[in-house]
Formats: structure tokens, sequence, C-alpha cells
């Protein structure tokens, strides 16, 4: 899974400077493209690249530079910070989408039944129109052959 984020915040993040973090980007550390121009990385491999720089500097240094490894697990916590936002905020982002469609579909069905409810009437209206009409030609008829008749 991965997780873009704009270079620019991922610096932000980590407090790396813009060399470091594109030498890393060469030498495959970690991931990266271009979207519209701007360069991404990914959160995921850039924890991991950190994770990988911080497991070195601890084997070279046996725990001498404690700040160093503070910095490196507050980094990776704030990454994962992010990471879980953007989750969450997807899930409620989906959930209220499936609400509305949810409540489309059920004022649809609701319409459709009140449609079939006026057709229903209106065909009912027809037929009594229909045998009123019937009624009053036959006694227009009665009443015609009457007056001839006479």
């Amino acid at each position: 899974m991965q997780n873009w984020i704009k270079i620019e915040e991922f610096l932000t993040i980590t407090g790396l400077d813009s060399a470091r973090v594109r030498e890393m980007i060469v030498g495959g550390q970690i991931s990266a493209k271009y979207i519209d121009n701007v360069l991404f990385v990914d959160s995921v491999s850039g924890t991991n690249a950190l994770v990988q720089s911080a497991q070195s500097a601890m084997v070279a240094k046996s725990g001498a530079d404690s700040a160093f490894f503070e910095q490196s697990i507050g980094t990776i916590l704030s990454l994962y910070e992010k990471v879980v936002e953007a989750k969450d905020e997807t899930i409620a982002a989906i959930k209220s989408e499936n609400q509305f469609l949810k409540d489309s579909l059920l004022n649809a069905r609701d319409k459709e039944a009140e449609d079939k409810k006026a057709l229903e009437n209106l065909r009912a209206e027809i037929e009594a129109k229909k045998a009123e009409l019937e009624a009053v030609q036959r006694k227009y008829k009665l009443m015609w052959g009457k007056t001839l008749n006479s």
C-alpha cells in the first residue's frame, strides 16, 4: 500500500535536507513519482528507509546519539499518524457517499410508488369518464329517438 505525500511535507516531517532525500530516491531507498509536475514521496518506503538508516546508525554508534533515534521514532510515528488519518478520512467519505446513495435510492422508490398510485387514480378516472360518456350517449339516443318517433 502506498501513501503519497508531497516532498516538502516529507522534508518537514523527517527533518532531512532535500539533497539527502533526493539521494535516497535515486538510490532506490524511497519510492517517488511526479504528479502534475509535483514530486510525491511514498511515506511507507520513506519510513522504511528511515528505519533502515536508524538501524545502521544504531549499529555504527551503538546507541551514542539518542537524539537521532528519538527524531527517527518521532518521524515514524508522525508518518504513521498521517496514514491513519488518511485512512479514517477515506472511510468517512465512503460512508457518507454510501448514505447519500441509500437515501437517493429510498427517495426514488418512494417517488415510484407515488407515481404508480397516481397512474392507478388516473386510470380509474378514465374508466369512470368512459362509463359516464356511454351513459350520456345512451340517454341522448333515447331522447332523440323519442322525439323522432313522436
